[in-house]
């Protein structure tokens, strides 16, 4: 990969980030402005000093003794939410995502709200990172609050992620979830996360697929990005449900 074509990409990521912020800024897109009721059924993480707390944390330190360089890399190029990243299960041609500026406009939006209703749980939890509670773990990535670890914000995207598309592209649903496996797995093999807030990062994003689904603004939009994507990998249109 050349320089000037490093610069654009690392240039379009920044980008999908901005706007995703943007949408978080505005208030959700989607759903409704109160998050008390998706906050109130989010069950509460592992008790501290507990078996539980702290057999997730001997977990971590086996997946950081046993992590090679090229799981760091991977799991580092996982760092940022991008659409993007999902294309791979998708069998999204690289000659073809011009043409999906409609479906990541989309996707941007549903983060934001995603952001925001995780970030409400965050707060009321604030559960310290792994690293805060065990010295010996070296997270190989930095920027992440050191009190928002529960649930995980990157589970909660990438199996949102892999739900909705699984919604417009049924015939990848095993792909795309496996992906949002590896995806939110990764934040483990960094270190910044415990399997239970992966978990219940997961379970977030269930509810809120499920939240999204009774919405018509986001019915019309979901629709209307299906059409753009089935399109670009050549599959005609997903039946009427």
């Amino acid at each position: 990969m050349t320089r000037r074509i490093r610069i654009a990409a690392i240039s379009l990521a920044l980008l999908c980030a901005a706007g995703a912020y943007w949408w978080s800024l505005q208030g959700p897109t989607f759903l409704p402005a109160d998050t008390a009721v998706f906050v109130a059924q989010v069950a509460p993480p592992p008790a501290k000093d507990s078996p539980q707390m702290r057999a997730e944390i001997d977990e971590l330190l086996a997946i950081q003794a046993a992590r090679t360089k090229a799981q760091r890399e991977a799991a580092r190029a996982d760092r940022k939410k991008d659409i993007r990243q999902f294309y791979g299960p998708l069998g999204v041609a690289a000659a073809s995502e011009g043409s999906l500026d409609p479906l990541r406009t989309f996707m941007e939006r549903v983060e934001g709200d995603v952001s925001i209703y995780v970030r409400a749980a965050k707060h009321r939890f604030a559960r310290p990172r792994p690293y805060v509670v065990e010295p010996r773990l070296k997270p190989c990535i930095g920027d992440v609050a050191d009190n928002q670890s529960y649930p995980s914000g990157h589970s909660a995207y990438g199996y949102s992620v892999a739900l909705v598309l699984a919604d417009m592209v049924p015939e990848r649903r095993t792909e795309l979830l496996a992906r949002a496996d590896e995806f939110a797995h990764h934040r483990m093999t960094c270190g910044v996360h415990y399997a239970s807030d992966i978990a219940a990062g997961r379970k977030a994003a269930e509810w809120l697929v499920v939240e999204f689904g009774k919405e018509a603004g986001y019915r019309a939009a979901e629709s209307e990005a299906a059409g753009v994507l089935r399109a670009a990998i050549k599959l005609p249109p997903v039946p009427a449900k």
